[in-house]
């Protein structure tokens, strides 16, 4: 029973090292840019030595690798996919959709400026494209259930709505409108309107109020 417990304890505090590893590196990514941070100052700024990183994760990559896996775990997706998959109405999923998105971002909105401005790396780049690839998943998911109640509009296939999906929920289409000075509510409600009107053609959950003047709500 002790060893048991000691080997808990252990196991924790090697999780709770490698959080504060993953915490660091990605606001040090998001603030000085990809390549100018260095293992060492990850280490520094996270308080543990250069070797624990290197034990931990390996090199900056896996860093990377380390936070996307983080992000895509996220207990909000599952929950809204989830609720989701129970939904009967076009309008109901286009706001979970949106509202799930919109979580996700503005949780791990670092990360996702340091995949999207390192792109053009090759390696950055197999990771981003990655996640686009699951991304995509879950939207194909989202497209298929609003094609199962009979909410897209006609002529709108699962493969087009999955592509819709992606021009307005993709992590980059948050990401700008943030860059516009837009609040988070403002987004989510334009994007969710816009997204049904795209999907669904349904006009009559759209609000006169302009978004521009939420943006700061």
């Amino acid at each position: 029973m002790p060893r048991t417990y000691r080997s808990a304890v252990r196991e924790q505090a090697a999780a709770s090292t490698r959080a504060a590893i993953l915490d660091t590196a990605e606001a040090l990514f998001a603030e000085h840019g990809y390549p100018r941070v260095t293992i060492a100052r990850i280490a520094q700024e996270a308080g543990v030595a250069q070797g624990t990183v290197y034990a931990s994760f390996g090199n900056k990559l896996a860093l990377v690798r380390g936070l996307t896996e983080r992000a895509a775990e996220d207990d909000c997706i599952s929950s809204a996919l989830s609720a989701i998959a129970k939904a009967s109405d076009g309008g109901e999923i286009a706001g979970l959709a949106a509202r799930s998105t919109g979580d996700v971002v503005r949780r791990h909105g670092r990360l996702m400026a340091v995949l999207v401005n390192n792109a053009a790396d090759t390696e950055i780049g197999e990771i981003f494209a990655g996640t686009n690839r699951l991304l995509r998943e879950r939207f194909r998911l989202i497209a298929a259930r609003l094609a199962t109640v009979g909410a897209l509009r006609r002529g709108m296939t699962t493969a087009r709505a999955t592509d819709v999906l992606m021009y307005y929920l993709s992590p980059e289409s948050w990401l700008r409108l943030r860059g516009l000075g837009w609040g988070w509510p403002a987004c989510q409600d334009w994007l969710r309107r816009e997204l049904l009107f795209a999907l669904c053609g349904d006009l009559d959950d759209v609000a006169d109020e302009s978004p521009r003047a939420n943006s700061m709500k």
